[in-house]
């Protein structure tokens, strides 16, 4: 355990941003609106994911604004809108997940060195092999959350064809309540003059059906129940998608740790390194200084000298047979 402990100023730094983002998170859920949810977490990969999944839920809804819309007002100016909205956020989407493939290869990039290595670091490796397989599956639950927005707004855009008609039999019903207030009207009238109406006897019948919700008719219904099952694959989607960036963030900060680790080790080369390249030049400076102040003619008559006392001291040693 003592391996991955981070320095102190990493482990501060991350402690300072969890304490926040928890303080946010308990505000929200006391009813404080007034935070900036769009935020950078100083975390490029989790903004990335936080921004699809944001996107994806604006999709959504804006997804569900504009069937409900067609469903009673037909095509108009602000279905016409919402589409165009709905459109670019489908496009914000694609780039966010280009850029969620470049990280993705990246990382791939980074372990690919990393084993190169004649001495892979065995810890580094499986950190990296973890963050790599958590980010393509990541990229891929964001893609096949995009695939079913797209064919939740293309059901949605079939249903929209009979979106005239239901708006008409709504109108049909309509219709039908308004001549039976009406009715009851020209009766209470009928009652307060006195006298007797025409029409008293006859009853207005509207055999036009039209009116209720979009899941109690049957043209509808089977559709209805379609669209309820993507939003429910899409509601899990967000879910799996929120985890998802935790896991990535838990990895980034041992990935974090180990680097700090490694940063503290070249630190400390770098200090010996140091220490020994200026013990060198001092002894090359002294080499130097010592070549300086002792002439060639000088050092070679010292050394002749010393030939002479060695060749003397070896003459009278096997003079006196000492060897």
């Amino acid at each position: 355990m003592t391996q991955y402990l981070p320095s102190s100023d990493g482990l501060m730094r991350s402690t300072l941003r969890e304490t926040i983002m928890r303080i946010r998170r308990i505000r929200k859920k006391a009813g404080r609106e007034d935070e900036n949810e769009e935020e950078s977490s100083t975390d490029p990969q989790r903004d990335l994911s936080l921004a699809f999944i944001r996107c994806i839920a604006r999709t959504k809804k804006l997804i569900k604004e504009r069937n409900e819309g067609v469903s009673l007002h037909g095509q108009d100016r602000m279905v016409i809108e919402q589409s165009n909205n709905i459109r670019k956020d489908m496009r914000t989407m694609e780039t966010l997940l280009e850029e969620m493939k470049r990280y993705v290869e990246a990382t791939e990039s980074t372990l690919a060195q990393a084993n190169r290595k004649k001495k892979p670091d065995k810890q580094k490796v499986a950190l990296l092999e973890k963050q790599r397989d958590e980010q393509v599956a990541q990229y891929n639950e964001c893609f096949s959350m995009l695939e079913l927005v797209r064919e939740l707004d293309q059901q949605r855009n079939s249903n929209g064809q009979k979106g005239a008609n239901l708006a008409q039999e709504m109108q049909f019903g309509r219709k039908t309540q308004l001549r039976q207030q009406l009715l009851m009207l020209r009766r209470q009238r009928t009652s307060e003059g006195g006298h007797a109406d025409p029409n008293e006897e006859i009853e207005l019948h509207d055999d036009a059906v039209g009116g209720g919700r979009l899941e109690d008719n049957e043209e509808t219904r089977e559709s209805m129940k379609v669209i309820g099952a993507q939003d429910a694959e899409i509601d899990a989607g967000l879910d799996r998608l929120k985890a998802g960036v935790g896991r990535l963030h838990n990895l980034a900060l041992e990935l974090g740790v180990q680097i700090d680790m490694q940063a503290q080790t070249l630190e400390k080369t770098e200090q010996t390194m140091d220490a020994q390249v200026n013990k060198l030049r001092n002894i090359n400076r002294r080499i130097g200084k010592f070549m300086r102040e002792k002439q060639p003619l000088n050092t070679f008559l010292n050394m002749c000298c010393c030939l002479l006392i060695i060749s003397l001291v070896g003459f009278f040693l096997v003079q006196f047979n000492v060897i």
